[in-house]
Formats: C-alpha cells, sequence, structure tokens
C-alpha cells in the first residue's frame, strides 16, 4: 500500500483552501511544487538579484517586510540548503527586530524587469559581522501576475545613515501619506503562523501584491486591498487565518521613499462587498498598529514600464466596476421555487436586506451571479424577468439545460431560502410606447420575456388605459413542457381583447386539440396569414435561432418592415442573411489573444470571437452571449469588430463585445487582451 506523503500546507491554509472548495484540487497538484531545498534554477535566481524583501519579527512578534540591497552577487547559495546574504537588515533597531540566530526568515526574490520571482522560507543559521546565513525550509516560485515591470538603476547618492533616534515609528497616517499609499501599485505583506516550530510549514512568508493605482483604500488608519485570483495555495491568507499579524511595504521606486506598516489582518469573506471591485475574490483589511515612513530610502530607482497585463479585469476603488458602474451585486433570497412545466423552474426573490425592488420595464433580465458548489467560483448568467414589476418580488424562470451549468445549479442544488447575488435589472428588448396591436410571437424559453410584456399591458388597461388587441402565439413540444400554460388561459379568460395561440409540434397522445393547443406542426407561413390581422400591428420575436431565423423570413413575406419587428435571441444569433448590405465580416483574419500569447486565424465559419476563443481553450468571462450585459467587454488593441446587431451594451472605447463580435470587413489582424 502506497504511504500517504504529509501534506505540504499548514492547517490553516488547508482549512482555507477547503472552505473555498480547492483543496483536494491542491492536494492533487501540489506535491513537488514547494521543496525542502532550493533547485539549482532557484539557487542561480537569487544569486544574481540585486534585491529581496526578507520577512523578520520585532519582538512583539509582529512580521516586518524589509527591502535589502547589494550589487548581484551579494547572495550566494553554497548549497541546495543555504543563501548567504551579505548584509544587514538596516531597519533592524528601528524596529526592533528579534533578528537572532535560529530565528524563522521568509524570502522574496524579485526581478521587476522580468516579473520573476522566487521564495525560500527557512531559518536564521549564522549571524557575522556583516552578513547572515539561512538554511531553506520551504522553496517555491510563484507566477508572474500582477507584477509591474521596471527597468531600476542604482542611484549615485547612497543610501544615508540611519540615526535611529532620529526616526519614530506611529501608530496613524497622516491624510497624506494615505492619498500615497492610495495611488500605489505595489506592496509587499508579510505574514506569519501562529506557532513558531521546528514544523517546516510554520514560519515567515513575504508575498508581492500589485494592482492598478488606486487598488489599496484607507479609512480611519484602516487599510482595505483586494485578493485577486492566483495560485489556490493561500499561503498568506493561510497565515493570515492562523496569525492576523502581519507587516505591510510600499515601495515607491521614483522618488525612493518607503512606508512600512504593521498591524492586524482581517479575512472579509462577504461577496456583496467583493463584488463591487472587479477581479477581486476577497477584501482582506489591515488595521495600521505602527508605521514607518522614510524618505529617499531606496539604493535604486526606476520608473514603471508596463503595468501587469493581468490586470485588465481588475479595477480600483475610485471606480470598481470600470465595465459597469451600476453592475452592483445584492443578496438576495429566494422565497419561491415553483415548476412551470417539464424544464422550466421559476424563482421569486426579494433582497435579504429587506430594500425596496428596483423598477423595470417588461422584458428587461437580470444579471444573476451564481456560486458552483463545493468551489470558491461563480458563473455569471442574465435570466429575462417574467412578470411584470411587482412591489414584493422579481420572478425569473428558467429552463434546465442538459450541459448547462447555471441551469443545473439552479434546478438541481439551488432551493427556497437560499441566496443569490443579482444586479440592476437591464436590456432593450422592452415594449414600444406607440399604441398598436401588438403580435407575441415565442418558442420554448423565448415565452419568458411575452409573458412579462402582456402582464404589463394588462396593468395599463387596469390603470385605465384603453385596451389594443394582443396576438399570443406560442410553440411549444406538448403540454409537459408547455410554460405558464394555466396563467395564460386564466388571463386569456378574463380579457377579450387577448387571443391566445397554441402550438404543440410533438403532441402527446393525452393533448387533447382546442383544451391544450390550438394547432399541431410548427409556426408556418401559412399559419400566421391565418391568425394575424391585416393592418399595423408591432411584433415581438423571441426563441432559438432557427425558430427566430423561420419566423422572421415569414414576417418578411406577409411584407412586415423591419422596423415593426423587435427581437431578442437567448445565444448568439443575428438575422445578418437578411442585412448583408448593413453586416458585412471579413473573409479571414488573424486573432491575437496578447494575454494568453496564442496566435490563430478566424474565418467566418468560426462564429463570434468569443467561440473563437472557447475554441482555442480559453475562457473569457461572459454571460448572456447576445451583447446586452457586458461581461464580455475586453481590451481591443489592434483592428475593428463588427455586430450582427446592435448590442444592448455600449463598450468602452478600446473595448469590444466578443460574445456578438466579428472581425470587420477589411480587418486582418486583431489583438485582444485575453
Amino acid at each position: 500500500m502506497k504511504r500517504l506523503q504529509p501534506s505540504q500546507f499548514h492547517q490553516a491554509e488547508r482549512a482555507v483552501q477547503k472552505r473555498l472548495g480547492v483543496a483536494d484540487m491542491v492536494a492533487q497538484h501540489s506535491e513537488g511544487y514547494i521543496r525542502s531545498t532550493m533547485p539549482d534554477q532557484h539557487r542561480d535566481f537569487f544569486t544574481n538579484l540585486p534585491m529581496v524583501i526578507v520577512s523578520i519579527t520585532d519582538f512583539d512578534g509582529f512580521p516586518w517586510p524589509i527591502p535589502l540591497y547589494g550589487k548581484p552577487g551579494f547572495i550566494k547559495s553554497p548549497n541546495a540548503n543555504t543563501l548567504e546574504i551579505e548584509t544587514y537588515p538596516t531597519l533592524k533597531d528601528v524596529l526592533k527586530l528579534n533578528f537572532k540566530k535560529s530565528q524563522k526568515i521568509g524570502i522574496l526574490g524579485i526581478e521587476l524587469h522580468t516579473r520573476r520571482r522566487n521564495r525560500m522560507n527557512g531559518t536564521i543559521e549564522e549571524i557575522n559581522n556583516n552578513s547572515f546565513s539561512v538554511i531553506c525550509e520551504q522553496s517555491f516560485g510563484n507566477c508572474p501576475q500582477y507584477i509591474q515591470k521596471r527597468e531600476l538603476h542604482w542611484v549615485e547618492t547612497p543610501q544615508k545613515c540611519l540615526q535611529t533616534e532620529d526616526i519614530f515609528l506611529t501608530n496613524t497616517l497622516t491624510s497624506t501619506n494615505a492619498e500615497w499609499i492610495e495611488s500605489s501599485d505595489t506592496f509587499f505583506i508579510s505574514s506569519r503562523t501562529k506557532r513558531l516550530s521546528t514544523d517546516k510549514r510554520d514560519g515567515l512568508d513575504v508575498s508581492h501584491r500589485g494592482g492598478k493605482p488606486g487598488f489599496v483604500k484607507v479609512e480611519n488608519d484602516t487599510l482595505y486591498f483586494p485578493d485577486f485570483s492566483g495560485n489556490k495555495f493561500f499561503n498568506t491568507l493561510g497565515n493570515i487565518q492562523s496569525d492576523s499579524r502581519v507587516g505591510l511595504y510600499f515601495p515607491d521606486y521614483e522618488s525612493g521613499k518607503i512606508v512600512l506598516i504593521s498591524g492586524t489582518a482581517k479575512i472579509i469573506w462577504d461577496k456583496e462587498l467583493t463584488r463591487i471591485f472587479e477581479g477581486a475574490e476577497r477584501i482582506i483589511s489591515v488595521k495600521v498598529r505602527n508605521c514607518l515612513i522614510l524618505d529617499s530610502f531606496l539604493p535604486m530607482r526606476g520608473v514603471l514600464t508596463e503595468l501587469s497585463p493581468s490586470l485588465i479585469r481588475t479595477g480600483t476603488w475610485e471606480n470598481p466596476q470600470e465595465k459597469s458602474a451600476a453592475r452592483v451585486y445584492k443578496q438576495f433570497k429566494i422565497i419561491k421555487k415553483i415548476k412551470e412545466s417539464r424544464d422550466v423552474t421559476s424563482f421569486y426573490i426579494r433582497p435579504l436586506d429587506g430594500s425596496a425592488l428596483s423598477t423595470y420595464l417588461p422584458g428587461q433580465f437580470l444579471p444573476i451571479s451564481i456560486k458552483q458548489p463545493h468551489t470558491s467560483s461563480t458563473c455569471l448568467r442574465t435570466y429575462t424577468l417574467s412578470q411584470a414589476p411587482l412591489s414584493n418580488a422579481y420572478r425569473f424562470s428558467v429552463k434546465r439545460e442538459k450541459f448547462g451549468l447555471a441551469s443545473r445549479i439552479l434546478h438541481d442544488t439551488i432551493n427556497t431560502g437560499d441566496s443569490l447575488y443579482v444586479s440592476q435589472p437591464e436590456g432593450i428588448f422592452t415594449l414600444q410606447t406607440n399604441k398598436k396591436t401588438n403580435v407575441f410571437l415565442s418558442a420554448g424559453i423565448g415565452i419568458t420575456p411575452m409573458i412579462a410584456m402582456l402582464q404589463g399591458l394588462i396593468r395599463e388597461v387596469e390603470k385605465g388605459e384603453k385596451p389594443q388587441d394582443v396576438y399570443f402565439i406560442h410553440s411549444t413540444q406538448n403540454s409537459e413542457t408547455h410554460t405558464f400554460a394555466n396563467e395564460l388561459k386564466l388571463l386569456n379568460k378574463r380579457h377579450k381583447w387577448l387571443q391566445l395561440y397554441t402550438i404543440y409540434s410533438q403532441p402527446k397522445l393525452n393533448d387533447k386539440l382546442g383544451q391544450h393547443y390550438d394547432v399541431s406542426g410548427r409556426i408556418s407561413l401559412d399559419l400566421l396569414r391565418k391568425i394575424l390581422p391585416s393592418g399595423n400591428f408591432d411584433v415581438y420575436l423571441c426563441g432559438s435561432e432557427s425558430f427566430m431565423r423561420s419566423s422572421y423570413t415569414n414576417l418578411k413575406a406577409m411584407d412586415i418592415a423591419e422596423s415593426r419587428i423587435f427581437y431578442e435571441f437567448f445565444d448568439d444569433g443575428s438575422f445578418e442573411n437578411h442585412q448583408l448590405n448593413k453586416f458585412q465580416t471579413a473573409q479571414r483574419a488573424e486573432i491575437y489573444f496578447a494575454k494568453s500569447n496564442i496566435t490563430a486565424t478566424w474565418t467566418p465559419n468560426d462564429g463570434t470571437l468569443l467561440q473563437f476563443a472557447e475554441k482555442m481553450g480559453l475562457k473569457p468571462m461572459y454571460s448572456c452571449r447576445t451583447g446586452n450585459c457586458g461581461t464580455c467587454s475586453c481590451t481591443l488593441s489592434t483592428g475593428e469588430v463588427t455586430y450582427a446587431n446592435k448590442p444592448g451594451y455600449a463598450p468602452a472605447n478600446g473595448s469590444a463585445l466578443i460574445c456578438c463580435a466579428r472581425p470587420a470587413l477589411n480587418t486582418t489582424k486583431l489583438t485582444f487582451h485575453i
């Protein structure tokens, strides 16, 4: 029997991994990642560095991240177990560091111009006059995510001597220093385990954090910063879970100024707060205990040459949701879950905090964030509101798709009493204000915006508006799949101006013509000519792409003007074959996905740019796949795109909605930051 290896992670790290649903994955893939000795590559890396950051505790047990500088070669590695560093922590006396033999220490080597970094944690073996050595206990690499590229050089003026008596620790930040921190794009965080035992998993860590300038916020001597997606090991979070004492180091590589802070950290698991900061998976707060501000301290200076490409989907506290300022998610409770047909279930939800619902127009949809069971991941989807506005609840209705992740979670896992995160209603597929006869033409789940629009018209009539004729024509397989059948029959009895027509494509033996349905087969041109009146009316069209195309063709054959046909696809689709004069794409284009360093050739058979990216093995964010929500918006730095239909969401300049975009005519190359 194979003997199980002990975990490479301490108990608190494993607890965080388990909480976030990645413990099994980490256990399977982390073996060999954290080593007890340094590989040759790491040894060579350290010995060629001019800078490292070390984590050392003070006599109160608070870890401090301290920068150490020297000409390349000031760090040596005589063997795979040892680093020798030919300098002292200059701030040892100022910060009252417990810099002694056998004490735990964390070391981060970072090369800003290449974005490389490696870590080594261990114990201090020897301390000599102007050097010390460290015995390795854990050695591991880190990915280059969120590191800003900088070119550093030595300054001519040597670092000034620090006189301990002239330097003061303070327990508060001035407004000037708080503003300076809030403009930073980089800092380093030291953390520790509660025990500092001989167990190699216990000790000190120092880690890099990067973001767009403005990713750190200061309020009342408490710092807040987002925790972005990483390697899922959660070394820093695990340490904070074990012991809240941390240290922060903010460098200004242009002026040489540094700010050092010690304090107590807290992981904020509140998803509602997390969702307002784009890219954040959690928020960390640090309450300031002591801080030290030193001007012109750094012996190496340099300017920013490039922000990390990984920051493309992250925000700032100044503008936390750059893609859509209104896209803030609130927690809603499911108050009722009703099965409407074999495959469709309705969910009634209201705000958990008891606040009022936002108003909306019938036909609009809700952006919803759904947590995937047993993981920390969420999926974003948009579902049409399937009723006219009520004061006490939203209703949305979802078809269970065999391979639909979100729909299966909603149908099979989420129940009454559970909660979801929901944003403001959005969308442009709504009733026109002109007073005309309306035709609602739908198939399958396309009935959801139609019944909301019908209810909206009924509300207007109940308020005194003169009723206009409505032709509600719906196609489905049979009585098992007929969604809202009883609700529609009741409305039809109450309102003489409502003409209801139901078409079953595959009636069951017990489905009765004239009782369950009016016509068998499909919605044809002859049927529409027979049902619909002559004259001026608007048509609202929603369903599968094949249904939409055939219906559109039939309506055009009836000389219905394009301006009177309003429609919404539930997936990627358009009537481009009817609009060749308006919608033309390239016949061939080279697509470069810069973040993933993938280049491939697109042709019209590849579909939208989202479909093409997915074929390349990429997983861009998306939700509606129809251009209505903006979730898929990403930076486009080369080339132009075109859309079959005007998107409901207007992307920012230099961005494109890849869920419905294709390379524009005469475009030969596109560059996306994916």
